[in-house]
């Protein structure tokens, strides 16, 4: 399996997109099965001759040369998910950042996600033109084929409230969803209402995952290593045993064997776990 990883070279598309990679496994490789983990972004993905075959928190994309594409958005989980790869499959994966993915849809997120895996098929022409840039034999060629095609589809997204909350979230992990709601002068319902709407995560789904997320960061940056004791405190967590719960909860592992076993690519947003077969 090989995977090479891009970062968007337009400006604009900047704005709302983290990054994309682009996965090939071979028919002669052996077959991948590895845990993901919850994540702020807005995940699409999408994959040329193969069907997804899914489960209780497992996604087997298997070659099928009857289905010229399957796609798939992931914005709605809260525990690890197994992917399997089975045959020869060609796969785009862009990470939409946070709100970033409504800015190209005419409905809101919620619209197209009611499981952790949702077929996603977000404009009538959408089928067509991405299986067409995914059967691109210059490798290099296709990130630009996929940055024209969403750019073209940019409408933006405008909200009175969510980008200034997400900012204050991300500046003070610790505060709460009632201050927020306070200081906007609305009930707690309409605004963990419009977080559902617009993210498919309450505040408290998102700040649990954000906290997740950093001591990830944290831990790899981290030249000796921080203790968990620290590692807790540093991430915004009440103490270790939250931690702890936390990380059991989003990954089911414990924070050490979590670390231990984790495989990494693109510094911070791709982060596996790779299973035995």
């Amino acid at each position: 399996m090989k995977i090479t990883t891009y970062k968007p070279i337009s400006k604009e598309l900047q704005k709302y997109i983290e990054c994309l990679y682009i996965l090939t496994h071979s028919e002669n490789d052996e077959k991948v099965s590895y845990l993901t983990f919850p994540t702020l972004f807005s995940v699409v993905a999408a994959v040329t001759n193969a069907k997804n075959i899914i489960s209780d928190q497992k996604v087997t994309i298997r070659y099928n040369k009857e289905t010229p594409l399957a796609s798939s958005l992931v914005c709605r989980f809260n525990k690890a998910i197994l992917v399997e790869y089975e045959g020869e499959i060609k796969e785009v994966c862009i990470y939409f950042k946070p709100l970033g993915l409504n800015a190209f849809l005419q409905r809101p997120l919620d619209s197209y996600s009611s499981s952790f895996v949702d077929e996603f098929i977000p404009f009538p022409d959408y089928e067509v033109v991405m299986q067409n840039i995914l059967q691109t034999e210059d490798r290099s060629h296709l990130p630009l084929k996929i940055e024209e095609y969403w750019l073209s589809k940019l409408i933006g997204f405008k909200h009175s409230f969510l980008h200034d909350s997400l900012d204050a979230i991300h500046k003070k992990p610790t505060i709460t969803t009632c201050d927020l709601a306070k200081s906007l002068g609305i009930s707690q319902k309409a605004f963990i209402g419009q977080f559902k709407k617009h993210l498919c995560k309450t505040p408290t789904e998102y700040k649990k995952i954000l906290r997740f997320r950093k001591a990830i960061i944290e831990k790899q940056n981290s030249l000796e290593g921080n203790r968990l004791t620290d590692l807790a405190y540093i991430s915004n967590f009440f103490d270790q045993s939250h931690m702890v719960a936390s990380f059991k909860s989003l990954t089911g592992f414990a924070p050490k064997s979590f670390f231990q076993n984790l495989s990494t690519s693109d510094g911070n947003n791709i982060k596996w776990i790779f299973t035995k077969r």
